[in-house]
């Protein structure tokens, strides 16, 4: 585990479990939701944000497809195409239903590639869960070479949300 300092955090009527290197980043540009908590550890370059979305924006997401699609879908998935859109020669891992570890249902997915003006490959993370008719969009982002030794950290914060 390489998060081993871990301080409850809370965002929008949920709490999680956060390494204290987080601090306040007052940078949202990678988010898509004016509802949004941001953190950053500066001496390994990783972000981590965490977004709410109600039922009405789900609503107004779900027109954008042409299919039938549950609301918690249309979140993931929408905000899966506004990062590949972000970035230049991304890569996309297929959708998989979160571990059974995660107490509440949803989806995780890794979108790699570099942004247009760095140029630096990047990893995210990025996870849409559902919980009690909210939706959020659980983030971390770092250089790809460094985001393979965060994985499982991932998986922690998310099985340590509580309502």
């Amino acid at each position: 585990m390489d998060f081993p300092n871990l301080r409850k955090e809370y965002y929008n009527g949920i709490h999680f479990m956060l390494d204290e290197m987080f601090t306040n980043d007052y940078d949202d540009n990678y988010t898509l939701s004016d509802n949004a908590m941001t953190k950053v550890v500066y001496d390994i370059d990783v972000n981590f944000s965490v977004e709410a979305f109600n039922q009405r924006d789900a609503e107004e997401i779900k027109y954008a497809f042409d299919k039938e699609i549950e609301n918690v879908d249309a979140v993931h998935d929408n905000y899966i195409i506004c990062r590949q859109k972000s970035l230049y020669e991304h890569s996309t891992s297929i959708k998989k239903e979160l571990p059974k570890s995660v107490p509440y249902e949803g989806a995780i997915q890794i979108v790699h590639g570099s942004s247009y003006s760095t140029n630096i490959p990047s990893t995210y993370f990025i996870a849409t869960i559902e919980i009690e008719n909210e939706i959020f969009v659980f983030q971390l982002i770092g250089k790809k070479d460094n985001m393979g030794y965060l994985y499982d950290d991932f998986i922690e914060l998310l099985s340590s949300i509580e309502k």
